[in-house]
C-alpha cells in the first residue's frame, strides 16, 4: 500500500524506485513545510531502504550533519549538502509533499525523540514561568498582498477571541510571539493591553519559547503544528475552531479550549485573500461563542 502511494508520487520522475539509495529534498521552505517533508522523506526511506537524505536548504531546519534518525542507524541526514542530482539512485523530492494518506505527521515516537533532541541541543535556552501565556500570532506572508489562491484556507483569529482569553484568564505575564505586526490583531492587543510583551522576532527563541510554555495560544499554521508536538510541558491550549487536528491526527495530553466562530464570520472569511473588508472584519467580529472545554 504505501510502496504504490510512492510510486504515483514519483512516476514523473522515472525513476526505478526499487534501486533508489538516496533522497534529495530541494527548495527554500519554512520551517513548518520543511520539517513535514523531512518526515516525510524519512518514511519514504523505510520503504525504500535509502541510506541518505541529502537537503538543499536546511538553515530553518537546525539539523547537524550526518544526523542518524533511526536506532538501527540505517541512514542519516545531510543539511546543505551539494549533491549531484544526475545520480540516477536519487529522487527529488518536492518540498510541498506532505500529508498524503498513509503517511502519518511525526507520529512515530522514536523518530519524534530523535527529532526533539536535535532541535532542543540548537536552541537557546529559556526560562518560563507556569502562569506565563505566550499566544502565537500567525502573520507574515499571508498578509503581504492581496491573494485569492494559495492561502485561500488560511483565514485567522479576530480581536475578540485573543480578548475573551485576557479578560477571562489571569497570567503571570503575557507575550505575543509572531514575525512581524502585520496581522491586525497585534497592534490592537500592544494598545489595549498594555502590559503584553512583544518577543523581538528571534526564530530560535520563539521556537524555544513555544516549546517550553505552559499556555498558548494556537494559529492555523504548519510552523504551529509541528511546534506543539514537541511540547511535553503544555498544559492549556486555547484554539480558535480551525486548529487542524483532524489533519494532523497527533493526541494531546493538555486541557484545550476551544472557540468555534461565527457562520457569518467563517463565510466573509473563507477564502482567505487579505482583503481590506476581512482584516476590518477580524477587528470588528464580537465572539458570541463560548470555549468548549476539551480533554482526552
Amino acid at each position: 500500500m504505501k510502496k504504490a502511494i510512492l510510486f504515483k508520487i514519483f512516476k514523473k520522475t522515472r525513476k526505478n524506485i526499487n534501486n533508489v539509495s538516496s533522497l534529495f529534498i530541494k527548495g527554500n521552505a519554512r520551517f513548518g513545510n520543511l520539517f513535514v517533508t523531512i518526515n516525510n522523506a524519512i518514511i519514504y526511506c523505510e520503504i525504500l531502504n535509502c541510506k541518505k537524505i541529502f537537503i538543499e536548504n536546511s538553515s530553518n531546519i537546525y539539523i547537524k550533519n550526518n544526523t542518524i534518525f533511526d536506532k538501527k542507524g540505517n541512514f542519516t541526514i545531510e543539511p546543505n549538502k551539494k549533491f549531484n542530482l544526475r545520480d540516477n539512485f536519487t529522487i527529488t523530492l518536492d518540498i510541498y509533499y506532505y500529508l498524503f494518506n498513509g503517511f502519518p505527521f511525526l507520529r512515530n515516537t522514536n523518530r519524534l525523540n530523535i527529532f526533539k533532541e536535535q532541535l532542543l541541543n540548537n536552541l537557546p535556552k529559556v526560562v518560563v514561568h507556569p502562569n506565563d501565556l505566550y499566544i502565537y500570532i500567525r502573520s507574515g506572508d499571508i498578509f503581504v498582498r492581496i491573494n485569492t489562491s494559495s492561502i485561500s484556507g488560511y483565514y485567522q483569529p479576530p480581536l475578540c477571541f485573543y480578548e475573551n482569553i485576557l479578560n477571562k484568564y489571569k497570567f503571570n505575564e503575557v507575550f505575543i510571539i509572531s514575525e512581524d505586526k502585520l496581522n491586525p490583531v497585534i497592534q490592537n492587543l500592544l494598545i489595549k493591553y498594555t502590559y503584553i510583551k512583544k518577543t523581538r522576532n528571534n526564530l530560535k527563541l520563539d521556537i524555544s519559547y513555544l516549546i517550553n510554555s505552559y499556555n498558548i495560544v494556537g494559529a492555523k499554521s504548519t510552523f504551529f503544528s509541528v511546534i506543539i508536538k514537541f511540547n511535553n510541558k503544555l498544559k492549556f491550549l486555547w484554539k480558535y475552531d480551525f486548529y487542524q487536528q483532524k489533519i494532523y491526527k497527533f493526541p494531546f495530553y493538555y486541557t484545550l479550549y476551544k472557540m468555534n466562530s461565527s457562520n457569518y464570520y467563517k463565510r466573509k472569511m473563507i477564502p482567505w485573500a487579505n482583503l481590506p473588508n476581512q482584516k476590518k472584519l477580524m477587528i470588528n467580529e464580537k465572539c458570541i461563542n463560548n470555549f468548549d472545554i476539551i480533554k482526552q
